[in-house]
């Protein structure tokens, strides 16, 4: 699931670390940087330049620009968007300090612990199994008696 941050209103990729066994012994081994789901869907999205990454890293606008809150402003008596939010009791500067603080974070992931399949016993009317029959499992069900 891709991980973002927001800049006022601009989302950029969140760190990633994860730890890829499959690479294990290789320079590869450890990943850290944009997370790779995000980069993928921006690269979908905007696609990609002549060394395979996206060609915008980043979407959305900056709130202080978006039409929508301009005009919400100016129907409230405020020159700007940025005067609505002061006055809504916004602070730039807590802002751009939650956005280093999360932008540093680095989203672990480990691989999921393998289990086995659960078995599911199957619905509707049993004329072969006497209740034995069972779904998703792997082998012969157990000898009747």
């Amino acid at each position: 699931m891709p991980q973002y941050v927001s800049d006022g209103g601009v989302w950029h990729p969140a760190n990633e670390h994860a730890v890829l066994p499959h690479l294990s012994g290789t320079d590869k081994e450890i990943y850290d940087g944009p997370d790779r789901a995000a980069m993928e869907e921006l690269a979908k999205a905007y696609g990609v330049d002549e060394k395979g990454f996206p060609k915008e890293t980043t979407f959305g606008m900056p709130f202080t620009m978006d039409p929508d809150l301009l005009n919400r402003a100016k129907q409230l008596g405020f020159k700007d968007a940025m005067d609505l939010a002061l006055a809504s009791g916004y602070d730039p500067v807590k802002a751009k300090a939650e956005f280093a603080k999360k932008a540093a974070k680095i989203e672990k992931y480990e691989p999921p612990k393998r289990q086995p399949a659960r078995e599911i016993e199957g619905g509707g009317k049993d004329l072969s199994g006497q209740g034995l029959d069972k779904y998703g499992g792997f082998g012969t069900p157990p000898e009747m008696k």
